[in-house]
């Protein structure tokens, strides 16, 4: 175990299972004491063990991010801890539904914790993580920032939102010392992310050969822990409201190393430019089980 976040404190959202709880565990080998949060204290249990594994240290906190109670109340509770240092807003959900079925209700629950949680963690801690001498925040985005998919008529939203949120917090919390960015999701090459929806339970009835494509939490440390600890390590007096992708950054960070990386992007902030493309003929979208359909237009 290496110690570059030895003594700080980093919260990760949604880390039962996926993305998220490759970064805990990648954080928590690094030395860092990983504050894991999610819904489903059984998928919890599991990231605590895989942490255990690599001698890390790990508070479990339960928290259901669509209630607004519920955060508040992990807030609270993670300020009697000593607060934070990092928040990776990483828990995001998406019902995979077109507009014949979406409802207003998977609208607000998309919304609510893919936008609203981020919000609301930041605004109840970026005290506390100012009076500990700053600290960074990483919010967890994708490619559904960019362009619309079918499919996603809540989660792109969601992710547009997030990006804006990035850059807003990246100036209001400049003089608190805090960074915010912005890191797109990734997988190895020759694996794919799990989808979102899909909990462990679900993906073993998942067939062997789409399975099998998923990428574990060893092989997504190993190649990304690069990657997002640089992240963690920023302040605001390094680089803020960027917007990354794991797989480019710790290309970069290895051809490149971290001083010429803080320099590219130091001092810089992003603004969106939006360019035509090509209608498609056709498209693929993801279902909720992980499968896939298509549609053409005329």
């Amino acid at each position: 175990m290496a110690d570059r976040l030895k003594g700080k404190t980093v919260l990760v959202t949604g880390s039962g299972r996926g993305f998220g709880q490759a970064m805990a565990v990648a954080f928590a080998a690094e030395g860092a004491h990983v504050v894991s949060t999610a819904r489903t204290m059984s998928e919890l249990r599991n990231t605590e063990h895989y942490i255990q594994s690599v001698g890390g240290r790990v508070s479990t906190i339960p928290c259901d991010l669509s209630r607004e109670d519920s955060v508040s109340e992990l807030v609270i509770q993670l300020i009697d801890l000593g607060g934070v240092d990092v928040i990776v807003n990483n828990a995001a959900t998406s019902p995979w539904k077109t507009i014949d079925d979406m409802t207003t209700a998977d609208w607000n629950f998309t919304l609510d914790v893919n936008l609203r949680a981020p919000f609301m963690l930041a605004k109840g801690l970026y005290q506390n993580m100012s009076e500990r001498g700053g600290g960074g925040i990483i919010n967890i985005s994708s490619g559904s920032s960019t362009r619309g998919f079918m499919a996603e008529l809540a989660y792109c939203p969601s992710k547009y939102g997030l990006e804006g949120l990035t850059q807003c917090l990246a100036l209001e919390l400049k003089n608190h010392n805090i960074a915010v960015n912005s890191l797109n999701v990734g997988a190895p090459p020759g694996y794919r992310l799990k989808p979102t929806e899909l909990t462990e339970e679900e993906a073993l009835d998942v067939p062997e050969e789409v399975r099998s494509r998923y990428a574990p939490v060893d092989l997504m440390v190993q190649h990304f822990s690069n990657a997002w600890i640089f992240l963690a390590r920023q302040r605001a007096d390094g680089i803020t409201g960027q917007r990354f992708s794991s797989r480019k950054l710790a290309e970069e960070l290895m051809a490149l190393g971290e001083a010429e990386i803080i320099k590219r992007y130091r001092g810089k902030l992003l603004e969106s430019v939006y360019q035509g493309i090509d209608f498609p003929e056709k498209v693929k979208y993801q279902t909720r089980e992980g499968g896939w359909k298509e549609i053409r237009f005329t």
